[in-house]
């Protein structure tokens, strides 16, 4: 299975590489892709990465938060604005899997169109603003709701990806997992109703 960590100028380096490395530990292809194009992206805190790839060629999509709460200049707010990402997001979701989103990257989801009448989470100081799109705003670390999997703020991402792994390769490989990386998960998410 390939899951595609979709980047961006401004994004939170927890709420990608946290998903990012309980997942590879998994055994899950992972992949850091572009939103439009291959070249440099750089976080909220000056990491720079040279991202070869682009999004596109996934079976689950993850989407990371960073930039929405302060309005920054990069980062989801300004992706959200922008409107290409969340435009690709929507026209790629009926081919994937699902979509999963880490923080303020549900906003993202939102803006796509793909959290419309659905339950989710994300940061607990962006939930009215995630109401707003229409989206069952839940207060919890990891809400999966079928081919939609969100979770809350910064380290739910490791929550997220150790549900993931356990939803795509069973209890075993993700007690395995959480073991390994040390961290214990969140209770485990209800499946949609």
């Amino acid at each position: 299975m390939r899951i595609e960590l979709v980047i961006f100028d401004g994004f939170d380096e927890l709420d990608v590489f946290g998903p990012f490395e309980v997942l590879s530990m998994a055994g899950f292809d992972v992949e850091l892709v572009a939103a439009e194009q291959p070249g440099p992206v750089t976080s909220m805190r000056g990491v720079r990465l040279q991202v070869p790839g682009v999004l596109g060629r996934a079976d689950g999509v993850i989407v990371p938060g960073g930039g929405w709460l302060n309005r920054a200049p990069e980062g989801t707010w300004a992706q959200a604005r922008r409107g290409v990402l969340p435009a690709r997001l929507a026209a790629l979701a009926p081919s994937v899997r699902w979509m999963a989103s880490v923080c303020t990257g549900a906003l993202l989801l939102a803006a796509a169109g793909l959290l419309t009448g659905r339950r989710a989470t994300t940061n607990r100081n962006a939930y009215e603003e995630l109401r707003a799109y229409d989206v069952a705003v839940l207060d919890e670390r990891v809400v999966d709701d079928g081919d939609r999997i969100t979770a809350g703020a910064l380290s739910a991402g490791l929550d997220l990806g150790l549900w993931i792994t356990e939803r795509e390769l069973g209890a075993a490989t993700a007690d395995r997992v959480s073991a390994a990386v040390e961290y214990p998960p969140a209770a485990r998410p209800g499946a949609a109703s």
